[in-house]
């Protein structure tokens, strides 16, 4: 995966999405500067090192690289010793109707695909029964996987598939599951134990993008109705968990009863003084250089796109559409106008969102450097976090919060006249 060269090459290397298989890593991923052991590395070490089925929170804000290295931790764990089950909530299920029932049998469903890509170790009575449960909860019938298995989808593929497209389906499964989740996670579990003792691993299952679900609602009441049910499942299991639900006061309590969570922070390139942070903004322009020639680049436009974003995503997504702009306008260099442009379009498509009640919130932010509602039954902070104009960073002093750069001149403009 070549350097870009032009800018029709580096438009296609700015794609905001997260970086999978050895190809990308080798090319595009840079390591995240810290003083310390990295969280991804600490978590990586309790995985390897311990002899329970252990769960983890995993938090982050959105467009903070959590997927890319979620992906890198899967990728670096020994094929001998783990059978890692990593994938996408978005990509397997319908998250604007997303339902904790769909979920269990989703990871149900991904780890005897995992198994039996491996090969057949699974005991015929085992995989029978599982078969069967699954086909009875969902009322898919033999005949209509084996017809559509000549598409070239897996007996699980078909399940998920119907289960993503199909309301009815949905439907079925919940009455079903109402009173037979138990029975659910209890194959899973068996399938589980059969399969690590078969392949001599353990399963890893890495469930990506839960802080996506499509409604704060849906993200509450998975994690805080049904965290005990998240427990069940008998092997190591990473969920990713919306950073905004962190700010509730259940989570100190939902949390306990998981092994550890990690937090991903965003990287501040200025901390709470407004000091510049050279190891940061060292890092937000060599993601930049290993993707593009800085020929490209006209003078001082990597500094602007790195200073003016407040997410790694949000950075690389300016970069991107000031590409296009510039090899639209003709020209061979990415230029400040061209840059100014594409921030100004995202900062409006922000500002569109934002209530008066938002605005005054983020100028406390602005100024204090801190996110708290001062009424407990406030969902203001919440709501910032979740939309992304509010950022939490961590440095030596701490944790702090502040408003996304991108937004600062809305905020500057608003205190300036309320």
């Amino acid at each position: 995966m070549p350097r870009a060269k032009n800018l029709k090459e580096a438009y296609n290397n700015l794609y905001v999405e997260p970086l999978e298989g050895d190809l990308e890593f080798r090319d595009f991923y840079v390591k995240r500067p810290v003083s310390s052991v990295s969280p991804m590395e600490e978590l990586k070490e309790r995985i390897e090192i311990s002899d329970k089925k252990e769960k983890y929170l995993f938090l982050g804000f959105k467009g903070s690289g959590k997927s890319t290295e979620l992906n890198r931790l899967g990728a670096s764990l020994d094929k001998e010793s783990f059978l890692v089950v990593n994938y996408s909530i978005k990509e397997e299920l319908n998250v604007s109707d997303f339902d904790f029932r769909d979920f269990f049998v989703s990871m149900a469903l991904k780890i005897y695909d995992a198994a039996k890509n491996e090969g057949d170790y699974i005991h015929p009575d085992i995989e029978k029964d599982f078969r069967e449960f699954i086909k009875r909860i969902t009322r898919v019938e033999e005949e209509e996987t084996t017809s559509q298995a000549s598409a070239g989808f897996s007996w699980s593929k078909i399940i998920m598939l119907k289960l993503n497209r199909e309301a009815k389906t949905r439907e079925y499964l919940r009455k079903e599951l109402d009173l037979m989740i138990s029975d659910l996670i209890q194959r899973l579990n068996w399938l589980i134990f059969d399969v690590e003792e078969k392949l001599k691993k353990k399963i890893i299952v890495i469930v990506d993008d839960l802080d996506k679900l499509a409604r704060g609602q849906q993200s509450e009441e998975f994690f805080y109705k049904n965290y005990q049910l998240l427990l069940q499942p008998d092997c190591v299991v990473i969920y990713t968990f919306p950073v905004h639900l962190a700010f509730n006061p259940l989570f100190e309590n939902v949390r306990s009863y998981f092994n550890g969570y990690v937090i991903l922070f965003q990287l501040p390139v200025k901390d709470r003084h407004g000091n510049l942070i050279p190891e940061n903004l060292g890092f937000y322009m060599e993601v930049i250089a290993r993707r593009i020639d800085l020929d490209l680049l006209e003078e001082d436009v990597l500094e602007k796109a790195i200073e003016s974003t407040g997410k790694l995503s949000e950075m690389v997504e300016a970069m991107r559409e000031a590409a296009l702009k510039s090899r639209r306008m003709g020209r061979e260099r990415i230029s400040m106008d061209d840059l100014e442009e594409s921030l100004e379009k995202l900062r409006t498509t922000y500002d569109m969102t934002l209530t008066q009640a938002h605005k005054i919130k983020l100028i406390e932010i602005h100024n204090s450097k801190e996110a708290r509602d001062k009424d407990p039954e406030s969902d203001l902070i919440r709501e910032l976090l979740f939309s992304l104009t509010a950022v939490e960073y961590r440095d030596k002093e701490g944790r702090w919060c502040a408003v996304d750069p991108l937004l600062v001149p809305l905020v500057e403009k608003w205190i300036r006249s309320p």
